[in-house]
Parts: C-alpha cells; sequence; structure tokens
C-alpha cells in the first residue's frame, strides 16, 4: 500500500478556514490603529486591552477548544490542552530543537532586512513602539507580554499544535515524510497573515509579498521542523522561539 502523504485535511482546514475569516473580518471593521495611547495607566485602559485580547485571540481560542470537544470528542480540558502540544512531556526536546534551529531564524531575518534595500525603508510591525517621544512607557511592557500571550501561544496553537499535528501522517515521523504537512500548514499560516499585513498594517503590495514569501513562510517551515524533528508533539520550544521573535526588539529597547 503506498503511504500517505498528508493525515488529516477537514479539520485543520475548517479550523485554518474560521481563524482566517475571523481575522480578515477583524481588519476590515477595525483597519489600523494609529490612536494616541494615554501616559498613565488605569483601570478602564487595562479593561479596555483585555477586551481587546479577547475579541482578538480570545474567541479563536475557544473556537478551537470547542471544536475540539466536539469534532475530536475531547472531553476534559486538559486533554484537549494536550492534543494542540501545550503538555509537560516532551518539554526538553521541544526547547532544544526550537533554539537548534534559531541561526536560521536569524538568517531570515537578515534576509528581511535586505528587503528595505530594494523596497524602501521597512514597515515594522510595531514601528510606533520606537517613536519613543509619542508611545508611553507602560505600552512596551504591554507589547512583550502580548507577544507571548496570546500571539505565541495562540498562533503556535493552532498552526503547529493542532494543523500541522493533524497533517502529519504519523507519529513519530520523520521530515521526508512530513514535508507535505510541513509545507500546507506554512503555506496555510502565511496566507492567515494577508488580511492584517493588508488591512492592519497597511503594508505596500510589494512588501506584503516581500514579507509573507521572505520571512512568514519560510520561519513557518523552520517552527514546523523543529516541532517534528523534536517527534514530542510539543510546542513549547516553538512557542518561545515566536514570542523572542517578535518580542526581541523591544526587549532590547528595554534593555
Amino acid at each position: 500500500m503506498k503511504p500517505k502523504k498528508l493525515g488529516e485535511l477537514k479539520g485543520p482546514f475548517i479550523v485554518w478556514l474560521f481563524f482566517t475569516l475571523y481575522f480578515a473580518t477583524l481588519m476590515l471593521l477595525g483597519g489600523s490603529s494609529n490612536g494616541k495611547l494615554p501616559q498613565n495607566v488605569t483601570a478602564l485602559l487595562v479593561l479596555s486591552l483585555v477586551s481587546s485580547m479577547s475579541i482578538s485571540y480570545g474567541v479563536p481560542l475557544i473556537f478551537l477548544l470547542v471544536f475540539l470537544a466536539v469534532w475530536e470528542k475531547r472531553r476534559a480540558l486538559r486533554q484537549i490542552f494536550s492534543s494542540i502540544g501545550l503538555r509537560k512531556t516532551g518539554f526538553v526536546k521541544s526547547v532544544f530543537w526550537g533554539f537548534a534551529l534559531f541561526p536560521l531564524m536569524i538568517l531570515i531575518g537578515l534576509m528581511t532586512m535586505a528587503l528595505s534595500y530594494f523596497l524602501g525603508p521597512a514597515p515594522f510591525l510595531r514601528a510606533s513602539v520606537y517613536n519613543s517621544g509619542q508611545t508611553p512607557f507602560w505600552y512596551l511592557y504591554y507589547v512583550v507580554i502580548y507577544s507571548f500571550f496570546p500571539v505565541a501561544v495562540v498562533e503556535e496553537a493552532w498552526a503547529r499544535g493542532y494543523m500541522l499535528d493533524r497533517l502529519v501522517p504519523q507519529h513519530p515521523s520523520s521530515l521526508v515524510k512530513a514535508l507535505p504537512a510541513t509545507l500546507l500548514s506554512s503555506f496555510l499560516f502565511t496566507l492567515w497573515h494577508v488580511p492584517g499585513y493588508l488591512w492592519g498594517y497597511s503594508f505596500s503590495i510589494p512588501w506584503l509579498v516581500g514579507l509573507l514569501t521572505v520571512n512568514v513562510f519560510p520561519l513557518s517551515v523552520v517552527l514546523s521542523v523543529a516541532c517534528v524533528r523534536a517527534r514530542t508533539r510539543n510546542i513549547i520550544g516553538p512557542v518561545l522561539v515566536h514570542f523572542l521573535l517578535d518580542a526581541m526588539p523591544i526587549i532590547l529597547t528595554l534593555a
């Protein structure tokens, strides 16, 4: 019998479609946020930030958990989280392979910076953070926390913990056997960024294409390879690396 190149397709596609349509709707309704931030932290501000976080990532996370409970009939919350790679077992191997491939991610980052030579000044996703004259200091800490949870945790949970895991035909799997799943899940994860880049950050088409092909897709592939190579079905390593890739410029600013 010919070996399967991919595992389950229907479930990952449903989850990807919901995540993509949901974030696209948020971007179309909300657009880019260029409002001036208050200098002082108030209870109303905290409530606003928590509400915004819940709307942007809380709803998709709840959908994923409910979907797993219904689609895969997983009833215990601990079992659900474990099924998307948020587990204790395999922690060391997951972290090891995540950081073992970190040099490749640095190389991808340098390639991304090189785009500025051809396309002009880079439209960094959080450029406003570096405007110390207008951005309050507390916002730097907020972005660092936000980069870990919900961003890194939720994105890795559905991209690597669910989509990649279900698309891989068997576990543990070799990199060759997992290649179709790695490429497909990374391609879908890359497409998910399009609405945010277009409507949320108003990137030009050249920068959109450049970032997706030189940054988002290859980084997703490397994170997926780390998951497969660890052979633990644990996403803690990719979560930490994802967090550092997003938050390192801000952490260096704080330092």
